[in-house]
């Protein structure tokens, strides 16, 4: 007699591999903010090989900067769910 090996497919296997998921907004906001660091980079890199460029964002407006890839990466954070 042949035994049945189809399992459950409600049921996770014990050799599954463990992760978290993100929600698509989430993936969105993720992606949103390592092409907000990618714009920062680009804009701080030196224009001249006499580092005489003036930094073309002003302390605030980097602050300001920073604070939004904070908060939108904690709002990244909170989103994902281990599973």
């Amino acid at each position: 007699m042949r035994k049945d090996h189809r399992t459950n497919p409600a049921t996770p296997k014990a050799n599954a591999p463990m992760g978290y998921v993100l929600p698509e907004d989430a993936h969105l906001a993720l992606v949103q903010t390592r092409d907000h660091l990618r714009l920062l980079a680009r804009l701080t890199e030196p224009r001249t090989d006499t580092g005489a460029d003036e930094l073309p964002l002003c302390p605030l407006a980097l602050a300001h900067c920073f604070d939004r890839l904070a908060r939108d990466l904690d709002e990244v954070v909170g989103a994902a769910v281990w599973g």
